[in-house]
């Protein structure tokens, strides 16, 4: 079974496999530090991620492999977000939404529009540390970024979280809402562990980011006026003024 060791936002993983598709996705994180955690997977695993005949074994365990360290990070002050995180100016932003619902689109416009500016961190589940210390929160790039497969080995501090959703073309808007009116929103794009006392303390991390960073709900169509609403808002800056001296 071979072996290696990654480097997942701060943390040194070592991974035992039965095939080599992971070692090849994770290519931007191989590591030498001194491993915090042993994920070894099993067949059995492989086939509990299984959801239709077209999946081979080796793309399985990587989920297998993803969602292994998904379990254990809350024992470190980290978690499994779904959503699109990009760096702009050194802060991060994160757009999540169901599945669906648009945020792939929505960054693929801000990096049309705003261009070698932005830096997509990750596509569809980057981790997030929360710091017990009060800190800022922490957005990293991991291997597994969705169908798109955008990522970024970087991290950024997270300056706000804005929720989608659609609306009719040319009525984009934006609002800034209280960690009170996106609990459910949150909720659903958290991963809970399995465990319950892992469960747990991931509840606790998602209660501290929402305290801690800008929140909005964003409701956008497909243009640039989507990308002038949300670019405003996150990053507090006239989105033509900007373009005009970039």
């Amino acid at each position: 079974m071979p072996s290696f060791s990654i480097d997942l936002a701060g943390a040194c993983i070592r991974v035992s496999l039965l095939h080599g598709r992971v070692r090849a996705l994770c290519r931007d994180y191989l590591s030498e530090g001194v491993p915090a955690l042993h994920v070894r997977t099993t067949q059995v695993e492989i086939d509990a991620e299984r959801d239709g005949p077209q999946w081979s074994d080796d793309y399985l365990e990587t989920l297998a492999v993803y969602r292994k360290i998904a379990e254990w990070l809350p024992s470190c002050e980290r978690m499994l977000v779904h959503g699109a995180a990009v760096a702009f100016q050194g802060r991060a932003h994160l757009f999540c939404a169901p599945s669906g619902t648009g945020k792939s689109t929505h960054v693929r416009l801000w990096c049309e529009h705003l261009g070698s500016a932005v830096t997509v961190i990750n596509g569809d589940k980057p981790i997030v540390r929360v710091p017990a210390d009060g800190g800022p929160p922490i957005v990293y790039g991991v291997p597994w970024a969705g169908k798109e497969g955008w990522q970024t080995n970087t991290s950024a501090p997270l300056a706000g979280i804005c929720f989608l959703g659609r609306s009719r073309p040319g009525e984009s808007v934006i609002r800034r809402v209280a960690p009170e009116e996106c609990v459910d929103e949150a909720l659903r794009q958290a991963y809970l562990p399995r465990d319950a006392h892992a469960a747990g303390l991931a509840l606790e991390l998602l209660d501290g980011l929402l305290a801690r960073v800008a929140l909005f709900r964003l409701s956008c169509d497909v243009s640039e006026d989507a990308v002038r609403c949300s670019f405003e808002a996150l990053a507090g800056l006239s989105y033509d003024d900007w373009t005009i001296t970039a």
